[in-house]
């Protein structure tokens, strides 16, 4: 096991990645610790994106849009308006496949999930805002389960589980788990947008954010190590 400590997403990406150059391209069991996932430089968009450095890789702000559609949600104050026209979006971009990739799977799976198309974002908020004051409080979200997602080699959803814990003086840390992570096209997204997802929880529930802790399971990069050591910087 591996325990990273750090204070922005990209310092974490960044340690990610050394530990990765250091165990010759993976490593299992790595425990990320972000204590401030809220931080965003736009500039990270254009300064770290793995399409920069790879022409087919993705775009950062792509990654992001895939689990927390913030653009999206800055429209859109009411979040009833902005979970609707979220689902019309990803409906009719979902006909495209050269769409699939930009748009995923992971926030339809939070505000539409399963066969009764549980709202399990609005189910947390809600929560949080009726249930009285707790030191500790577990919220589970769900991205994936035997009934949406047979057993396969490849292409499962890498984000499996999330939970909100509620701590003292109403601050909400998030806690996620990844079977697969990916350092170089998929890491510093995934901790951005991961940070933009929990403000955005708590924003609307009136609590305050806290940490990011992500388990990356498989930490691995599919590039090669010059791409990696390019694209990070270090």
């Amino acid at each position: 096991m591996h325990a990273l400590n750090a204070n922005s997403s990209l310092d974490a990406w960044r340690s990610g990645v050394r530990l990765l150059l250091a165990s010759g391209g993976e490593a299992f069991n790595v425990i990320t610790t972000i204590e401030n996932p809220l931080h965003f430089d736009p500039i990270w968009l254009d300064d770290y994106s793995p399409h920069s450095v790879i022409p087919e890789c993705d775009r950062v702000q792509d990654v992001i849009a895939t689990i927390f559609p913030y653009r999206l949600a800055q429209r859109l104050a009411n979040r009833q308006d902005f979970y609707k026209k979220y689902l019309a979006l990803h409906q009719r971009a979902m006909h495209w496949p050269r769409n699939r990739a930009r748009w995923g799977t992971y926030f339809e799976r939070l505000v539409s999930f399963g066969e009764k198309n549980r709202n399990q974002l609005e189910i947390a908020i809600d929560k949080l805002q009726a249930w009285p004051k707790r030191s500790i409080t577990g919220l589970v979200f769900h991205l994936s389960s035997p009934e949406t997602d047979n057993p396969r080699t490849r292409g499962g959803p890498c984000w499996h589980f999330a939970e909100l814990l509620w701590q003292q003086k109403d601050v909400i840390d998030m806690v996620v788990v990844y079977r697969n992570h990916d350092f170089f096209n998929k890491v510093l997204g995934n901790y951005l947008a991961l940070g933009k997802l929990l403000d955005f929880i708590a924003q609307q529930s009136k609590k305050k954010p806290g940490r990011l802790i992500c388990h990356s399971v498989h930490a691995y990069s599919e590039r090669p190590q010059s791409s990696l050591v390019k694209l990070a910087g270090v």
